[in-house]
């Protein structure tokens, strides 16, 4: 029997090295879950950001975990991947409702199924209106903000 459990466990390795486990910010992570402070959050969280958000005539405020960034713009390195796969995009806190302009990592989307309860997946366009030249938010880009589910 312990010959079995040495291939069970041999095999396992192998299997994770051709699938390409991956190690440091490449795991996905629970940063962009919400928060009522940032004791709440996950140790790689360093902010319980709240965002509001005034969405078809109704204003939403939520907050969630988060951490600061630099390389600014959708799919930042600087930034824990999301439950979408990609990493998280790294924009001002008032782009989605923040009081600042203070960088952080926002949870990615493609749906507003990706979002948590109570958030919503928009676009630039959504949160900056179609004046495009003057929003952070990437063309292709959205982000999970407050709103209704």
């Amino acid at each position: 029997m312990p010959r079995c459990s040495s291939i069970s466990f041999i095999l396992i390795l192998a299997l994770s090295a051709l699938l390409g486990c991956s190690s440091g910010t490449d795991y996905v992570s629970a940063v962009y879950d919400t928060c009522y402070t940032v004791d709440d959050c996950v140790e790689a969280a360093t902010l319980c950001e709240e965002l509001h958000i005034d969405f078809s005539g109704f204003a939403y405020v939520n907050a969630i975990c988060t951490l600061t960034c630099e390389t600014e713009g959708p799919v930042s390195p600087d930034c824990p991947r999301a439950w979408v796969g990609r990493f998280g995009s790294c924009y001002p806190s008032s782009v989605g409702g923040g009081i600042d302009d203070t960088l952080i990592c926002f949870d990615p989307c493609d749906s507003d199924g990706d979002c948590l309860l109570d958030f919503r997946c928009l676009s630039g366009v959504d949160l900056c209106g179609t004046d495009a030249s003057g929003c952070p938010i990437g063309e292709n880009d959205m982000i999970c903000v407050p709103g209704p589910s």
